[in-house]
């Protein structure tokens, strides 16, 4: 009897592992449906010769009293910032600051292209989600030459809507001389 009991126990066992198996390979594949290889974007970089918005500068957006998220424009289609935070009154010094590139360069969640249609403007980023890398789409409309709207982020290879990210209104400030964008993700 006993060794029935230890048999039935060591059945029931493989029945979890089994069942954890099969969630675990669920899980994997929607985390492999986001995910993008390396170096790919969806978008591609197209020169920005407009005048939608102002790109001799950067926007802003506060987070809170110290820190505030940025994003800058450059002519060749290729966008900077969103993900890493800067200390508000330390902007501008870590824009101008001589090793900004060599900082922020293998940094692929700074980098991505854009475009802008008219009053509406899209850009491409990099995300980290359960340490598989997948990109997305952030969904904004222009105010006015100096202010736009993240309205929505979405998953660029579903169209999934991400619940949550950095949307919100930025803001223009002119500055110069612009940070190089020379970056190891967009030639």
């Amino acid at each position: 009897m006993v060794i029935i009991i230890k048999k039935l126990k060591k059945m029931k066992n493989r029945y979890y592992i089994i069942f954890l198996l099969i969630i675990f390979t669920g899980c994997g594949d929607f985390l492999k449906n986001l995910h993008i290889k390396d170096k790919e974007f969806s978008m591609k970089t197209n020169p920005y010769k407009g005048t939608e918005l102002k790109i001799n500068g950067y926007y802003y957006k506060n987070i809170d009293n110290e820190y505030s998220r940025v994003f800058i424009f450059y002519e060749s289609g290729v966008r900077y910032g969103g993900s890493v935070l800067h200390t508000s009154k330390e902007i501008e010094n870590t824009l101008s600051a001589s090793d900004f590139t060599k900082k922020y360069s293998d940094k692929r969640e700074y980098w991505g292209p854009y475009e802008i249609n008219y009053d509406k403007l899209k850009f491409e980023f990099y995300t980290n989600i359960g340490n598989m890398w997948c990109t997305c789409f952030a969904h904004c409309v222009i105010l006015n030459d100096t202010t736009f709207t993240i309205e929505k982020i979405t998953f660029s290879k579903t169209g999934e809507e991400r619940k949550d990210g950095f949307k919100g209104e930025f803001h223009f400030k002119e500055f110069y001389p612009k940070p190089d964008s020379t970056n190891n993700f967009i030639k």
